[in-house]
């Protein structure tokens, strides 16, 4: 029941994407709920440790941000190496990425 109303706590790599500027930052989650509320709340405060992003999310703002999981952990993935797969994948597609 708790998974129906809360979500499934899913891990992986999320991505704040801006839609505006079409820059992506990815991170590690173990639990995409919590880093959902976690990441928009640095954000809000103007805390977040990429200061490019904040910038960019203080001046557009959060309507032209999405925060995403791009990509499911299963137990045995290693989420580091899952991370900089995913960051290679993105970047091969011409990517932006915001530099941490």
């Amino acid at each position: 029941m708790e998974e129906y109303l809360i979500g499934k706590k899913e891990k992986g790599i999320f991505r704040i994407y801006n839609l505006k500027t079409d820059k992506s930052y990815f991170g590690i989650t173990k639990d995409i709920i919590k880093t959902r509320a976690e990441e928009r709340f640095m954000l809000d405060l103007g805390l977040h440790k990429c200061q490019e992003l904040q910038e960019d999310y203080k001046t557009t703002g959060l309507e032209l941000f999405v925060i995403d999981l791009v990509k499911i952990a299963n137990e045995e993935d290693e989420l580091d190496a899952l991370l900089s797969e995913t960051i290679a994948e993105f970047t091969a597609k011409g990517i932006t990425l915001y530099q941490a």
